[in-house]
């Protein structure tokens, strides 16, 4: 019997400037459990502008083991994601990943979208979550977020442990951190260059794909951050109030009509909004059952905590909603109940809360457990 032979993956990040987040993004990159197939990266610079910025990221790149690779002249968004795509089919890969520059993978995000696509014989693509990649975000407030390794490790734990390898069938990939079985190329084929610098290439790509008979999945137990418009900034292709090239949107709507169709009935089907609140609540029950967590009145004086506990809000008098909140995370706690402060510990587990700025004759039970309490 021929032994299996190891699955193969590129992972292509695309770079166009970018230095205040390059080392942090290929660290990221280079700390990824890789258990059940290899890896190997490969930076695609595209002819980057900033002085010595492309000298610095062959250096980095380097560093953390990954292939590197300067455009000539600046080709735009989609011919530096072909250029990516296509290696992957030239050098006989089995899957790539096209990645954007401006990431933090947690360490378990590639085994996820590898687990994910794997085992799905009928999917062109699978996508991450993320926290600035509409609509495939978890409602966060980007101000809260910490931008650190840990916690973006954290939270692709906590999805991992509750999703596993569950998928959601979804409209289009996007590829901030999309992964693509190479053999759906030849028919699929690559992103079109008629898109120039980005915007809409994915869109459409995907609906040739779901044309070919393909379909596109969310990985709900991956998380890759993403900052957002790190490199379209940089070039142009869009300003900072905007997020997108939106004339590229009438070239996918002329020849895939349907797809927005698709799109709007599944962003009205709930299903993502029930997959994204699901997921916000094993964050935070997650980070609550490490850091902590904290109830708090804010109609009293209170200190604040540090960024990773958990902060419970009581959100009325008649305290029946509370408001749960974590590195921008939030979810809603039912408590309409006498016990309140019962309703938020069985929310989380059962566990104490490290401190609350509620007296003591308001809450069941609160002087048996030593709160350091409010007047």
């Amino acid at each position: 019997m021929t032994p299996a032979t190891t699955p193969r993956i590129l992972l292509a990040v695309t770079f166009y400037n970018g230095r205040d987040f390059a080392r942090r993004t290929l660290e990221s990159i280079a700390r990824l459990d890789r258990t059940g197939f290899e890896l190997d990266v490969l930076v695609l610079d595209d002819c980057s502008p900033e002085p010595g910025f492309s000298d610095y990221l062959d250096e980095v790149s380097r560093e953390f083991g990954a292939l590197y690779y300067r455009s000539p002249r600046n080709l735009g968004i989609p011919r530096n994601v072909n250029l990516g795509l296509a290696t992957a089919q030239k050098l006989g890969y089995d899957y790539v990943i096209i990645s954007n520059s401006d990431v933090i993978y947690s360490q378990n995000a590639v085994k996820v979208l590898f687990n994910v696509i794997s085992s799905s014989p009928s999917a062109a693509s699978a996508t991450a979550w993320s926290t600035n990649v509409d609509p495939y975000s978890l409602p966060n407030g980007t101000e809260m977020y910490i931008e650190t390794q840990e916690v973006a490790d954290a939270i692709g734990e906590a999805l991992s442990d509750g999703f596993g390898a569950e998928a959601l069938r979804i409209p289009a990939g996007i590829s901030f951190a999309m992964i693509v079985p190479v053999a759906v190329l030849p028919t699929v084929g690559l992103m079109d260059p008629v898109f120039g610098r980005g915007y809409g290439e994915e869109s459409d790509w995907s609906a040739r794909a779901t044309n070919a008979g393909y379909e596109h999945l969310l990985a709900l137990g991956s998380f890759v951050y993403h900052a957002g418009r790190g490199s379209t900034l940089a070039a142009g292709v869009v300003s900072q109030a905007d997020i997108a090239d939106w004339s590229n949107q009438h070239i996918v709507n002329h020849r895939s009509p349907m797809f927005r169709w698709a799109v709007d009935g599944f962003l009205r089907s709930h299903v993502l909004e029930e997959a994204q609140i699901a997921a916000a609540r094993l964050l935070l029950v997650a980070a609550a059952a490490r850091w902590g967590y904290v109830v708090i009145d804010g109609a009293r004086d209170w200190e604040d905590a540090d960024e990773k506990v958990v902060s419970v809000a009581i959100r009325s008098q008649a305290n029946e909603m509370c408001t749960a909140t974590w590195c921008g995370f939030t979810v809603e706690i039912d408590t309409d109940t006498i016990d309140v402060l019962g309703a938020i510990r069985d929310y989380f587990g059962g566990a104490e809360p490290l401190s609350t700025n509620i007296p003591a004759a308001t809450w069941e039970g609160a002087e048996e457990f030593g709160y350091p309490l409010g007047v």
